[in-house]
């Protein structure tokens, strides 16, 4: 079928440019927004250079821990060799939710905020969320107040934890390089929860936090010039996203954010789930299934193309082969 061999072809030069195109450094992290549809930015591939390390690069590109290390599982994270190529996972789905405010997906630890400001645009940053036993909760909220030079009082919850471990955490850190918050906080009215920078940047897109959730330094920074109180958040855990570039369909896997407490049952649900959304676009769509069961498999993050909307003659056509088909008395014997 001619949307078929479309497809393939499609799919094959994705591939090409993947493997041999080689780019630059790229720290943007401000994407147009192009009518219909739901894809911003682009894959990269660039060579690691003598010192590198996938952690470096990520913060160089605007890229979470988690993200960069699961698009790369077989490049050594902290000594890869010079030349080696990396893959930076700059393409993104945006999540299935109203665009407005801040849209905080856990499940790909990655915040997207559409700022009234700016129409047409999205800005995109990584984060860090809560660990096991202190999990960032999906919630609807907004933003209460914004803070320069927080101090950190830590809760009792989070002192009686580190006193666990051999650690006396002071009641008060006031603002500075020792402080976790870093310089900038939006708090939630969400109680207890902020967004934040931290001391500590090699976290961001791990799930290390006490349940707030942390951005790069920089990052935090822009948000805080731009986010007013009342900013309305979203916090999901969305692990499957489908998105539309153009006539390509694109499909976008994550674990979700806390796979532990997850359910077998409740994994198999949102798995139908998918399979039941792309099998309606069937009457529209060529579906590369091939393509559908290797990125579910792999869950790595990375987004890739499962299928071509077919076009006007290509769709006529199918609607008369399916008339034929259900014409009564066709395919009956005399």
């Amino acid at each position: 079928m001619p949307a078929y061999s479309a497809l393939r072809r499609c799919l094959l030069a994705s591939f090409l440019l993947l493997t041999v195109s080689v780019t630059s450094f790229s720290q943007a992290a401000r994407f147009k927004l192009a009518p219909q549809n739901s894809v911003i930015g682009e894959l990269q591939l660039i060579p690691a250079a003598q010192g590198d390390t996938l952690v470096r690069l990520a913060r160089q590109h605007n890229l979470g821990y988690q993200a960069i290390i699961q698009a790369n599982q077989a490049t050594d994270r902290w000594l890869p060799v010079a030349g080696t190529p990396v893959v930076l996972p700059t393409r993104f789905i945006l999540p299935d939710s109203p665009r407005q405010g801040l849209v905080i997906n856990l499940a790909e630890m990655r915040l997207y905020y559409y700022p009234k400001q700016f129409p047409g645009e999205v800005w995109s940053f990584p984060i860090g969320i809560g660990r096991q036993g202190w999990q960032t909760p999906v919630a609807k909220t907004q933003i209460h107040s914004r803070i320069a030079n927080p101090r950190w009082t830590p809760p009792r919850s989070i002192r009686e934890a580190y006193a666990i471990k051999g650690i006396e955490l002071p009641e008060y850190i006031p603002p500075g390089p020792e402080n976790p918050l870093g310089d900038h906080a939006l708090m939630l009215t969400l109680p207890g929860y902020l967004l934040h920078g931290t001391n500590r940047p090699a976290g961001v897109g791990m799930r290390v936090s006490h349940g707030c959730i942390r951005l790069y330094p920089e990052d935090i920074a822009q948000l805080y010039q731009q986010v007013r109180a009342g900013t309305p958040v979203q916090i999901i855990d969305q692990s499957t996203k489908l998105g539309w570039q153009g006539n390509q369909l694109l499909l976008e896997v994550h674990t979700p954010a806390y796979a532990h407490t997850a359910s077998d049952i409740n994994r198999a649900n949102q798995k139908r789930s998918l399979m039941q959304k792309i099998r309606q676009l069937n009457a529209t769509t060529q579906i590369d299934w091939p393509a559908v069961r290797r990125i579910i498999q792999s869950a790595n993050g990375v987004p890739g193309i499962i299928g071509i909307r077919h076009n006007n003659d290509e769709r006529e056509h199918l609607s008369h082969e399916q008339a034929r088909e259900n014409t009564p008395g066709r395919n009956q014997s005399g």
